[in-house]
């Protein structure tokens, strides 16, 4: 019995089977003539079919494993672009990441810088905005000194003074030949009439003004003159002079102004100062008549209501009238521009008269 030499498939699929062993012919047997058609392989039989057959599938079976193994033996230049151009484009990204970390320090930076330069905005348009008020307030004030001045310039008669201002006070100058006699401190008939004008527009129209009456003098001493005067004979001599010198004479003489002011005129003695700075404050180096005089200034009175919400309605006033020049070119809505007028009881402001009954409990003081 013959055994089996069938065995496994190799890898390339081909079952291949051991030899059989080929018997020993007898002689006494006769032997077949072997056709050449029909050629064998190795005594088993195998036909050139076959043969071919089993050598195709060897190249199949090999063209196959090539094609696995060419990678790993060969590898594909097209791999190794893809590799390169991944390793490139994570180059690029690795760049662009860093450029995108870079952009955001500096925008944290910029945004910090915004902040400093907003803030700093800001406290530029604080400042500006308070530098605009300071000067809307000095502007108010100039235009309040300005009114005052031009009603006392009216009640001043000509000749009898100067006005000047300083800062936000008035200064009123009076010349001493008008109000005294030389070397005497009573109001003349002159001097009362110059000074009740001028208490009456103090009371009526500058009610928020304080009085100021400074005394002033010359350089010549007031016994002096005096003594120059001769003796008759047998005469005695004259009596000690009633200003022994010239802070007596201003002191007297700015008590006297006062005294007109609060006795006759009325003010409110609150409101009244009396200075006397003898010969000591001249406004002139030459003429003395310019130095002897009665100083009257005018200051703000820190009790006062202030002026400074009248001073708005002032300056929407003032730009009211733009509105009113479209109509101008018809003559008739000029009668509708005098509303504008309307507005000037803005003026209204002159409740600071109102503010008058707080201020007279002052002469409550007067009582004392």
């Amino acid at each position: 019995m013959a055994r089996s030499t069938e065995r496994a498939p190799t890898d390339s699929g081909v079952v291949l089977h051991d030899k059989l062993p080929v018997p020993k012919g007898r002689e006494s047997e006769p032997r077949m003539p072997k056709r050449p058609s029909q050629p064998s392989v190795g005594g088993g039989g195998i036909t050139s079919k076959a043969l071919y057959a089993i050598l195709g599938a060897a190249v199949i079976a090999g063209g196959a494993v090539g094609y696995f193994l060419r990678p790993i033996v060969a590898p594909d230049a097209r791999v190794a672009d893809r590799t390169a151009e991944r390793d490139a484009a994570n180059e690029l990204a690795k760049t662009q990441q860093e450029r995108a970390d870079e952009l955001d320090k500096r925008m944290a930076v910029a945004k910090i810088a915004q902040l400093e330069l907003e803030t700093k905005l800001a406290a530029a348009e604080q400042a500006r905005a308070d530098l605009a008020a300071k000067v809307a307030g000095v502007e108010t004030k100039t235009r309040d000194v300005e009114g005052d001045k031009a009603k006392i310039a009216k009640a001043l008669e000509r000749g009898a003074g100067t006005i000047s201002v300083q800062g936000d006070t008035i200064h009123v100058l009076i010349s001493d030949a008008l109000l005294f006699r030389p070397n005497d401190d009573q109001l003349t008939a002159r001097g009362k009439q110059v000074i009740g004008k001028l208490a009456f527009t103090f009371k009526a129209d500058v009610p928020d003004r304080l009085v100021w009456v400074q005394g002033h003098t010359d350089d010549q001493p007031v016994a002096a003159s005096a003594a120059k005067k001769p003796l008759a004979k047998g005469a005695l001599p004259p009596a000690a002079p009633r200003f022994p010198t010239n802070w007596e004479l201003s002191s007297a003489r700015a008590l006297e102004v006062v005294h007109y002011l609060q006795d006759t005129a009325k003010l409110e003695p609150a409101r009244l100062a009396a200075l006397a700075f003898s010969q000591y404050q001249p406004v002139s180096r030459t003429n003395k008549a310019a130095n002897r005089r009665i100083e009257l200034v005018l200051a703000p009175d820190p009790r006062a209501p202030v002026r400074a919400v009248p001073s708005p309605a002032p300056a929407t006033a003032a730009a009211k009238p733009l509105a009113p020049l479209p109509p101008a070119p018809s003559a008739k809505p000029t009668p509708a521009a005098k509303p504008a007028p309307a507005a000037k009881p803005a003026p209204a402001a002159k409740p600071a008269p109102a503010a008058k009954p707080t201020a007279k409990p002052a002469p409550a003081r007067k009582r004392p």
